[in-house]
């Protein structure tokens, strides 16, 4: 199995060869302990063909090969795709099977967006492969064995030994790509996790996992869940939950609705402007002139701000695809709508300008902080939701516990960048500006400083916080919203206030997520675009045009297409059909 450089040399004698080599031969010598090469693409695309030719004479229905997180795998080509019904597919494939073979099993878990995990007693171990085997003969099923250390490889299922597969847990899953682009789409990560569970032979006074006596024929865990170490011995059947719609035989407890689980309404709000549109552009000139350009930072209304390079399309098809637990759109406007978006999908409405605002603010605005101020006023909006600029993206599946407690609280994430120390100036980015105008308002209120900014995340937002903030600061809330250009005296409400403000009143706790952020002006982003393509192992990531000088505007159109179309490339329901 070929190793990959970093694996392969130690980092200590990649950064000195890295110095003494000149940058073409590096990347040369890159690409070969890497595998991207000419020769090895041509190599790859060979054993696909043999893989794909071979899967389709053993399996009914269309089949291609696809290479995934660095295997090659036997897939089946979709027109649409939502890691939510991968998820349920999987699970009921496990669970039908079972059932079929009049095994027993139980529902251990079964999570908004993540996977179900169903167990089955030891004893009924080598019966309960031959049921799976049996249902998967002709079917491009996979297993892969579930180690939090070890990736392992995956195995087809009809190809699976007797006595082989001897684990306490595996994933069962099938390989899903892009019908037409032969796109790879999923993987493991979205299988049914079946686990062997020890029955016990005799009574235990006082079991060392569960901490109480458990008796013959309990049910025990292999490894650790959310609900239950043991199932004790009972007679009768077991609890029934539904399970994607079916009702399936789980564990006893009292309700599947965990203390922790997120299972309240949140909806997304985006917002979006096409700058290339002339009617935008006559309003926008029209407002630059009465404002009058000398009085503007020069970051306030630099054109990369307004730029839109169809990034809308693909945010919304990872959400579809990886966040399917979202229960509505809202995407904010200035009168403008994407001529590919279907504005007749019940899932999203188009709010304008005009009706957020109302009576507040000066309108048209050009100013991101005047926008974000007034999200709040969304009609209809949900009491927790994200926001998202349109260039943010779901990089795999999401479950809404990323975001949100199950008591309601909202997560943050911050950065490791810092404050400056120094007054606000007419010279300060607007970003840094806008964060030091927060941290004076919450030392008044507070009596508290504030260090950071925040990852380029979704922001997860409280509804009635924002409208607390906009009661308790009405002139700082005001003066932001009739700004129609940034201004070195905005507020960055809900990107950072927000997230200060509801910490500091008890409402949002720090939280933990894998996240990418990548400038497409920067020439090294080619390649780290294409690693992620690879590897698809972030939660979310932000492809930002900071500043457009680094790289031909034409070359970043090109690769930002190339690279979105290849990582979401199925249309979404909220796309016009063709």
């Amino acid at each position: 199995m070929r190793r990959s450089l970093k694996k392969a040399v130690p980092l200590h004698l990649q950064q000195r060869v890295h110095r003494v080599l000149p940058a073409p031969a590096w990347q040369v010598l890159r690409d070969v302990g890497t595998g991207r090469t000419a020769v090895h693409r041509r190599a790859r695309r060979a054993r696909l063909a043999r893989l794909a030719r071979a899967a389709a004479a053993e399996v009914d229905g269309p089949v291609t090969a696809v290479r995934y997180r660095g295997e090659s795998l036997a897939a089946r080509p979709v027109d649409r795709f939502r890691a939510m019904d991968t998820l349920a597919a999987n699970a009921a494939f496990v669970a039908d099977a079972l059932e079929r073979a009049g095994l027993e099993y139980l529902v251990v878990d079964a999570p908004v967006s993540g996977r179900r995990v169903i167990a089955v007693a030891e004893r009924d171990r080598a019966a309960a492969w031959d049921a799976l085997v049996a249902a998967g003969r002709r079917r491009p099923v996979h297993l892969r064995q579930v180690h939090p250390r070890s990736t392992g490889r995956s195995v087809r299922l009809s190809a699976l030994r007797r006595g082989s597969a001897d684990a306490a847990a595996y994933s069962l899953f099938e390989v899903l790509a892009a019908a037409g682009s032969g796109e790879a789409l999923c993987g493991p990560e979205l299988g049914c996790v079946l686990e062997f569970w020890r029955v016990l032979e005799q009574d235990q006074p006082d079991d060392h996992a569960t901490g109480e006596p458990l008796a013959a024929g309990s049910w025990v865990a292999p490894r650790r869940n959310r609900w239950v170490d043991a199932v004790p011995a009972r007679p009768g059947e077991p609890g029934r939950w539904d399970v994607d719609g079916t009702a399936r035989p789980a564990l006893p407890v009292l309700t599947p609705r965990h203390a922790f689980a997120v299972d309240f309404p949140i909806d997304v709000v985006y917002t979006w402007v096409d700058g290339a549109d002339p009617a935008w552009q006559q309003r926008k000139a029209a407002a630059h002139a009465a404002v009058g350009r000398g009085e503007l930072n020069e970051f306030a209304s630099n054109e990369s701000r307004f730029l839109s390079r169809d990034e809308l399309r693909y945010s919304l098809r990872s959400l579809e695809m990886y966040a399917g637990w979202v229960r509505h759109v809202y995407l904010v406007t200035d009168d403008q709508v994407p001529p590919w978006l279907d504005t007749d999908n019940p899932r999203i409405t188009v709010v304008s300008h005009r009706e957020l605002f109302g009576d507040r603010g000066r309108l048209p605005t050009f100013n991101s902080h005047a926008i974000e101020s007034q999200l709040h006023h969304v009609p209809g909006l949900s009491d927790h939701f994200l926001y998202l600029n349109d260039d943010f993206f779901f990089g795999r599946p999401v479950r809404p516990e990323l975001f949100f407690e199950g008591n309601g609280l909202a997560h943050f994430f911050p950065s490791t960048a810092k404050l400056g120390l120094g007054a606000t100036g007419a010279f300060d980015r607007p970003v840094m500006s806008g964060g030091k105008n927060n941290r004076d308002l919450l030392v008044k209120a507070f009596d508290r400083t504030v260090t950071n900014k925040y990852k380029h995340a979704p922001n997860s937002l409280l509804r009635d916080v924002l409208a607390e903030m906009e009661e308790r600061f009405p002139a700082e809330f005001a003066a932001t919203a009739g700004h129609q250009f940034r201004d070195p005296g905005d507020l960055s409400v809900v990107s950072a206030l927000h997230h200060h403000y509801a910490y500091l009143r008890g409402r949002a706790v720090e939280g933990r997520i894998r996240y990418l952020y990548a400038d497409i002006a920067e020439p090294q982003t080619a390649r780290r675009l294409e690693r992620l393509l690879e590897s698809r192992d972030v939660d979310t990531f932000c492809l930002n045009d900071h500043d457009s000088s680094g790289v031909d505007p034409l070359e970043q159109q090109r690769m930002l297409h190339s690279f979105l179309s290849r990582y979401f490339p199925l249309p979404s329901a909220f796309e016009r059909s063709a």
